[in-house]
């Protein structure tokens, strides 16, 4: 697992490209925010509980009802045991975790029974079975990765921080010197393509592009309601 760290040539390219446009940006204020996305972003595709589908923590979850011992618990993927131990907050009774301890340790030492396990984990599917609410507040179709771990919330981050920092609009230009381009032309798409290929090897330019595209017809749409 590679470390986060984004204060090598990367994250000054990043700058470098946006002073370009902002000959008054303050680097400080920009590096720490450039991190912020970069950090959400890898943290969902790449590491921690955010990392698991909610099918792989439901799986994980039911799988781990079938023999719900503390044991077990230690062998569920991240996303699956962080949802058991949020739900074991409700439900594990004092005396077993003890009044000066946490959920965490009680698990790790064994002291949370099966019953309490059992409890929580059907509670932590409840909660996962309930569809995430989309943008403009209704139901989703079916149960998701949040938003704001997804491609889509990290380009239209970094849109916004484009337009907030140059002062510019977001352009969508697929083309080159007259021929067409599977990547986004414009210059703050160049940009927020390098930042998020950099980012992760398995995003493209194309998949980037569409994004950029959406950001600035919704922008529109907006603007014209």
């Amino acid at each position: 697992m590679s470390s986060l760290e984004f204060d090598g040539p990367d994250l000054d390219r990043w700058i470098d490209g946006l002073s370009r446009h902002a000959p008054n940006l303050d680097r400080d204020a920009t590096r720490q925010e450039l991190y912020s996305i970069a950090i959400s972003h890898l943290c969902a595709h790449e590491r921690g509980p955010e990392a698991f589908t909610r099918k792989q923590v439901r799986d994980g979850l039911e799988a781990f009802l079938r023999h719900p011992t503390a044991h077990a618990a230690t062998q569920l993927n991240g996303g699956a045991e962080c949802a058991l131990i949020d739900a074991l907050w409700s439900f594990a009774p004092l005396d077993e975790v003890g009044a000066d301890d946490s959920v965490t340790k009680a698990l790790s030492e064994q002291r949370i029974n099966e019953t309490s396990l059992r409890r929580a984990a059907q509670r932590a599917l409840q909660i996962l079975a309930t569809p995430p609410r989309k943008r403009d507040g209704s139901a989703a179709k079916g149960p998701g990765r949040p938003r704001h771990y997804t491609l889509e919330w990290a380009v239209e981050a970094l849109c916004e921080f484009w337009e907030r920092v140059t002062g510019a609009k977001v352009t969508s230009w697929n083309s080159a010197c007259g021929e067409y381009s599977s990547t986004s032309t414009s210059p703050a798409g160049i940009w927020i393509t390098d930042v998020i290929t950099t980012l992760s090897s398995d995003h493209f330019g194309s998949a980037v592009r569409r994004h950029v595209d959406a950001f600035v017809r919704n922008r529109k749409a907006t603007a014209e309601a």
